[in-house]
């Protein structure tokens, strides 16, 4: 009668104990990292836009940076501070920083005289001035193209260059989905980072921008919960 008991009882307990620990294991698992994500004490990122302001879709993204409490740079073109004042004078007053990214995203910044690197920085910083009242010092160069020589004149006039060392490439409307951007900020964590996307693309007119409006609320909320601080982008160092 009692090995017929114990019998009984000893499988059951078994297959209870395996049961408390699948369920423990479980739960862990759903609170650790994936790997690819970066984990480091003092994790800082810049979010930056190029090429606006681009009517609709940076009222959009300003609205989703405003609701998540978020700042980020916006790189504009003195063309189309020009054709979206307004908007321009948005992205200050929302308390982001507003940077040059030349007058008409010129793809010749290196093949250029040192008086039309000049006539591209101070048209693009009139337009910026007359918006918002704000005369920048931070420059990005159209498509990342520099030389020593466009360095040595940017110096001079007292500019500070800001690159970036996560791309998402999302000005690639037909092979960057949002998904595609996110898994292409995840998985290229980095302690210090600037990520470069686009609300608008150069001088194009009524280019989709969706998918990184999508993505932008995820992007924020991963990063959020990984411990990030949002920091305009000259106050990240990605040479560290």
């Amino acid at each position: 009668m009692y090995k017929i008991v114990i019998l009984t009882v000893i499988p059951l307990v078994v297959i209870y104990g395996l049961l408390i620990v699948l369920i423990v294991t479980q739960k862990s698992q759903q609170n650790i990292v994936p790997r690819t994500w970066y984990q480091s004490p003092n994790k800082q990122v810049a979010l930056t836009f190029d090429d606006g302001p681009y009517g609709t879709p940076t009222l959009q993204i300003l609205a989703i940076l405003k609701k998540e409490h978020v700042h980020a740079t916006f790189f504009v073109t003195g063309s189309n501070v020009n054709k979206y004042p307004n908007i321009a004078k948005q992205i200050v007053n929302d308390g982001n920083v507003i940077a040059n990214h030349s007058y008409d995203h010129t793809e010749y910044l290196t093949k250029m005289t040192l008086l039309q690197i000049h006539d591209e920085l101070s048209k693009t910083d009139s337009a910026i001035a007359s918006s918002t009242g704000v005369h920048t010092k931070l420059f990005r160069p159209p498509y990342g193209n520099m030389s020593p020589y466009v360095q040595n004149e940017l110096t001079q006039e007292g500019y500070t260059t800001i690159m970036w060392n996560v791309d998402t490439r999302d000005w690639d409307y037909t092979n960057s989905s949002s998904t595609q951007i996110i898994q292409t900020i995840m998985s290229n964590l980095k302690s210090h980072e600037i990520i470069i996307m686009h609300d608008g693309r150069d001088t194009h007119r009524n280019y989709p921008r969706d998918n990184t409006i999508t993505a932008l609320p995820i992007i924020i909320e991963n990063l959020k919960s990984l411990g990030y601080t949002f920091l305009s982008a000259d106050a990240v160092n990605i040479n560290m």
